[in-house]
């Protein structure tokens, strides 16, 4: 195996252990909810009342897995969709009370997780990594 495959599987596998974590971390809070949903309601806490287009392109998804993630969390309480006012045909998402609630108790889950995982490596080697995958990043 050459040595950037490697380096790119051992990537994905540390992505995947991540997700796991996060995920098993939200289900020990209390609440059902995986990483990408995580994720939306995340740009829904930094600035509510967007349309799905401004979700799929801060997350760099495609409209069809926004609008998946948008009925699941809308099925379980934490957003809403509105319809606007000038095109009725354009929704803006926002979040019910529950999900302003959550963002505290699942940004906890979210600062343990990264504390365990960053628990065998120093500051200086998290900055390392960052700086050299910021110099692989392919955009």
């Amino acid at each position: 195996m050459t040595d950037v495959k490697e380096l790119l599987t051992l990537l994905t596998q540390v992505d995947r252990n991540y997700t796991r974590l996060l995920n098993r971390g939200f289900q020990n809070a209390g609440f059902n909810l995986s990483r990408e949903q995580y994720e939306l309601l995340q740009v829904l806490w930094e600035k509510e009342n967007v349309n799905q287009q401004f979700i799929a392109k801060t997350l760099h998804k495609d409209k069809y897995n926004i609008t998946k993630l948008l009925n699941t969390l809308q099925k379980r309480g934490f957003i809403q969709r509105k319809a606007g006012k000038e095109d009725k045909r354009n929704n803006f998402v926002v979040l019910t009370d529950m999900g302003r609630a959550a963002e505290e108790a699942l940004s906890r889950v979210e600062e343990q997780v990264h504390t365990d995982i960053s628990f065998t490596l120093s500051a200086q080697e998290v900055k390392l990594m960052v700086w050299m995958l910021k110099k692989m990043k392919m955009e």
